[in-house]
């Protein structure tokens, strides 16, 4: 069976999201080498991510045949040619959003919705790129033979937004790599990561976009009442106005020297800071997929995360809440893990076993029988 994808955020270094689309069709092209994966994208790359995805033999990437409009061609009807030409059998919208206009073919459709905070990142979004996307997924949520919900917590919003039928949803969560699992801690690998982003030798991780969703000043509000003052916090993340904001309570907090920024980092050095922190932090508010949760806990580091979106889901009864607004709880957190050797231990034992569940095996099943439900083939 020939499946394609939408690749648009695939190709795209830059994007967020290419993470979670390459790490989505490598899990597929490793555990079913007989079928074949095509990448759509209106432009090619050559970045090292994408040399990783396309090394697997049965991984493909794929750019008009014939186009007037690369847009066109991706959002209209231009691609159901490419997709005759290859004999694709489903057609996968990783970004939410199928084309429109006549498939001739009867290609099936599958879309997967992991984000909805477009519709409260006010500044993130224009207002015109908020109406047009909510439309866009409104009507590729109707059009779709099968959606994937990253969460059950998207799964609720999809059906509370959109009206989608419960049952035409599969909850299929993110998964970590597979080299997370099984990688040793290897102390030169950790050393010269350590050197490389010039990481403080002890201190608290956050992964973030420095948004109104991530929720940052109740984490520096919390890290300014620990009672460890010697601990830094290092933020991975692109620096923007919000973030010019925080630095101004930073000040004010007097922990501005302990803080570090790193802007991003190789995903493949991502394993080493995670196993270098002595506690990672989500303070996020609406976090749909939990992919950082999910590695950190893999990796055997403590996980302090909000109370919020899809947390439970993916930490269960090995991560430590708190409600987003609490600095308090949160600092009360911190300190335990700190401090407490006994409940650190018991956290990161915890945190494995929950954490493997997630395996890339495990999702790449869950989505071929979203196709082949999507096919009438269950």
């Amino acid at each position: 069976m020939t499946i394609g994808f939408d690749g648009i955020r695939t190709v795209d270094k830059n994007s967020p999201l290419s993470y979670y689309d390459r790490l989505t069709i490598a899990s597929l092209g490793m555990e079913y080498p007989r079928e074949t994966f095509m990448v759509y994208s209106p432009n090619s790359t050559d970045d090292r991510g994408m040399s990783w995805l396309l090394s697997i033999a049965n991984v493909h990437n794929k750019t008009p045949y014939k186009a007037y409009s690369k847009w066109r061609w991706r959002n209209r009807s231009g691609i159901y040619t490419d997709l005759h030409r290859h004999g694709v059998k489903v057609y996968h919208g990783l970004d939410s959003i199928l084309p429109t206009g006549k498939n001739k073919d009867n290609v099936k459709m599958v879309i997967t919705v992991r984000d909805l905070t477009f519709k409260r990142l006010m500044s993130d979004y224009s207002w015109y790129d908020r109406i047009t996307r909510n439309s866009r997924i409104r009507k590729a949520c109707a059009k779709a033979d099968r959606v994937i919900a990253t969460s059950e917590f998207i799964k609720q919003q999809i059906i509370d937004r959109y009206g989608t039928n419960p049952d035409k949803i599969d909850v299929i969560y993110t998964a970590f790599r597979q080299e997370y699992a099984t990688s040793k801690k290897d102390e030169i690998f950790l050393n010269n990561v350590k050197n490389k982003y010039h990481m403080p030798s002890r201190f608290i991780l956050a992964i973030t976009y420095f948004n109104s969703l991530s929720n940052l000043e109740t984490l520096y509000r919390a890290f300014a009442k620990l009672e460890d003052k010697k601990i830094d916090l290092v933020l991975i993340g692109r620096k923007n106005d919000n973030y010019r904001k925080l630095k101004r309570l930073a000040s004010e907090l007097g922990i501005s020297d302990r803080i570090v920024r790193v802007s991003s980092v190789n995903k493949h050095n991502f394993m080493a800071l995670y196993a270098l922190a002595k506690a990672f932090v989500d303070t996020s508010i609406e976090d749909g997929i939990g992919q950082t949760a999910i590695e950190s806990m893999i990796i055997g580091t403590p996980a302090i995360i909000s109370d919020s979106g899809c947390h439970r889901e993916v930490g269960g009864d090995a991560a430590l809440y708190f409600n987003p607004n609490d600095d308090n709880m949160l600092a009360k957190h911190i300190n335990t893990v700190l401090n407490d050797e006994a409940k650190k231990q018991s956290m990161i034992d915890a945190g494995i076993k929950q954490a493997e569940q997630f395996t890339q095996q495990a999702m790449a099943q869950n989505i071929m029988h979203t196709y082949n439900r999507a096919r009438g083939r269950e």
